[in-house]
């Protein structure tokens, strides 16, 4: 096949500009191109061509990466870490608390057929105890922790998450229980 179109004469006769051989037992590797004069040339196999390809692309990923940790180290990146530590310290305020006025001073709920009641703390003066709810023994004293939200007092009596708005009611003026949710939904 030394006639064919697929041989270009050169150093090497026989290999292609990237050192593979032209033909490997009688049957092309490499097919020709024309270049722009009009001779007839051999391309780079697509073998080292996908090999220069995915080195080009490491190369420019490289770069890229590089770029990324240079920005990373940049000053801006400090302030960011001062506003973090700054929200953690703020206290949250207890959800009860935006019910100002209207808030309750008492809860109740019953679970499983056990009536249990709460006791919301009410202290303006200090925002984070004001709308904390107590749980409270049948006799009246309080025993627990305060949770700063129905959700989490009504957690620690049914052993699992639920909706606390929904789960606890207040007595109203008239003597009936209406759940805290209708309360929020009046303030909101």
């Amino acid at each position: 096949m030394a006639g064919t179109a697929y041989h270009v004469p050169g150093k090497d006769a026989n290999k292609t500009v990237c050192g593979r051989p032209i033909e490997v037992n009688g049957r092309p590797q490499v097919l020709l191109t024309t270049n722009v004069g009009g001779k007839k040339a051999t391309t780079v196999c697509g073998r080292c061509k996908a090999l220069k390809a995915g080195q080009a692309r490491t190369e420019k990923i490289q770069k890229k990466h590089e770029r990324i940790r240079a920005a990373g180290k940049s000053p801006i990146a400090e302030p960011l870490k001062d506003v973090r530590k700054l929200n953690k310290a703020i206290k949250r305020q207890p959800a009860l608390a935006i019910l100002g006025e209207k808030m309750p001073h008492h809860l109740q709920v019953t679970f499983k057929g056990v009536t249990t009641s709460a006791k919301v703390l009410h202290d303006p003066k200090d925002p984070a105890v004001h709308g904390r709810i107590m749980l409270l023994e049948p006799d009246g004293t309080p025993y627990g922790d305060s949770y700063g939200s129905p959700s989490r007092a009504g957690k620690a009596i049914a052993g699992r998450e639920i909706d606390g708005w929904t789960f606890w009611s207040y007595l109203k003026a008239n003597g009936e229980l209406e759940k805290i949710d209708a309360l929020r939904k009046e303030v909101a």
